[in-house]
This record gives structure tokens, sequence and C-alpha cells, in this order.
């Protein structure tokens, strides 16, 4: 196999928990040049000094401009990203049973779609998961290679991926990237306190989403069943511009 000439960092938003985690979860993977990634982390090292942070992480950042600068400067960069989106409210414990099945799922949704990208492409990419610190960690992994990868059937052209492992945002400061595309998404979905939605961070990156023959519906943004997608335009009466 030819050496991987992108990363892939994978992050996720939200709680799956079946009827008992955040009403949405969002499971997120950036794709990244690894030419371009010196200049990614030097945008992310200014973005660190500016706001006197550590890491990036958007849910630990509440102020709405320090989020919008960090985005403004983010957007310039080059990625490409997409999403699978999880209403937990519609969690059918029927087909699936438990929360773990169900990120096997969206972790193979959105491996199809990674895979589409750098097959229509021509690049090849190494995977780096947003490690949990826990034995999940080694279990998903084995699941990518050894469940996902070998069968046709799952629709992920393996021959696209090289090594797949897990790091910590603190080890791996790419990863920081992802967090900001999942938890932007995420934002633009969840109804806060006050009844309003969030969705100006996600529109701003929005030209960042993968398109396939003109389209983001299933490919940027894929909704994990059709009718997780039906309630969506419910959101837009959560806008603060709404009239």
């Amino acid at each position: 196999m030819k050496k991987a000439n992108c990363t892939v960092y994978i992050d996720e938003s939200g709680d799956l928990g079946a009827q008992r985690g955040t009403k949405w979860f969002v499971l997120s993977a950036v794709v990244v040049c690894k030419e371009d990634e010196k200049a990614i982390r030097a945008t992310m090292e200014k973005i660190k000094t500016t706001l006197n942070v550590r890491e990036i992480h958007l849910k630990n950042i509440s102020d709405y401009f320090k989020r919008a600068y960090i985005v403004r400067e983010l957007k310039k960069c080059p990625f490409i990203y997409m999403n699978i989106l999880f209403d937990t409210d519609k969690f059918d414990v029927s087909k699936i049973p438990n929360p773990i099945v169900a990120y096997n799922y969206i972790c193979k949704y959105l491996l199809q779609r990674v895979s589409w990208y750098l097959q229509d492409t021509d690049k090849i990419a190494d995977i780096v998961l947003s490690a949990r610190g826990t034995s999940r960690d080694g279990e998903l992994i084995s699941y990518i290679q050894d469940k996902l990868f070998p069968y046709e059937r799952n629709d992920i052209n393996a021959s696209c991926f090289n090594k797949v492992i897990a790091k910590t945002a603190a080890e791996w400061d790419m990863l920081q990237l992802a967090d900001v595309c999942a938890t932007t998404m995420y934002l633009k979905h969840h109804v806060n306190y006050f009844g309003f939605t969030t969705p100006c961070f996600a529109i701003a990156l929005s030209d960042h989403l993968y398109k396939r023959n003109g389209k983001v519906d299933s490919y940027g943004i894929k909704y994990f069943t059709p009718d997780m997608k039906s309630g969506v335009d419910k959101l837009n009466n959560c806008l603060v511009c709404k009239k």
C-alpha cells in the first residue's frame, strides 16, 4: 500500500445514551492532507495564545465571541469534514440493542463517506480516533480493522486506509479541529435551556463539508435514519432571528 498522504481525525459531540443521553449525538471525521497540518497547527497555536487556553475544546469555551473567533480562524484552513447525526429520542432498541452497537453502526456510516471521498480524490489516509482512555478504544480499533474493513458489503474501500490509532486531544492536537467540527454541528441541532439553537458556527464552516456530485445531504451531513431528519425543520423556530 502507498504511504498515507492524509489523516482522518474522528471525534464526537453529545451523549449516545438510549433515552438518557443528549437528544443529539454527532460523530465527525475531518480529512486533512499531511502537507497542510503544519499551517493548521500554526493557526491553532495562534488561537490558543489569543484565548490563553492550552487546548481548543469548544464545549469548554462558552463565550459566544470566543467560539466565533475560533471558527473564523479555522475556516481559513484547508480540510474536509463529514458528520453522522443521531437523534437519541428515536433510538429503536428493537433494532439496536444498546449504545455501543449504535456507535458501531454510526462509525460504519462515517467511514463509508470518508472512503468515498478518499477514493474519489485518489488519497490514502491514516485514522486517528479521539481516545476515551478505556478498553473501548482498543475495541473500536479492532472493530474497524476486523469487522468494517474486510467485508465488501460494508461499502467501505479499505484500500484507502492505512493504520488506525487512538490518541487524546492533548497527545494529538489536530484532534481539536475534529472537536470543533463535531461541536459546531451539535450546536446547530441542540436546543439550549432558553429554547435556542446556535447554527451560525456550523454555517461558517459549511464550505468545508464533504459534497459528492454537488450534494451535501447524505454525504457531508448524514442522518442515521430518515425519520431523524424529519424533525429538523422544527429547529428553525429555535433561531434567535426567527420572526
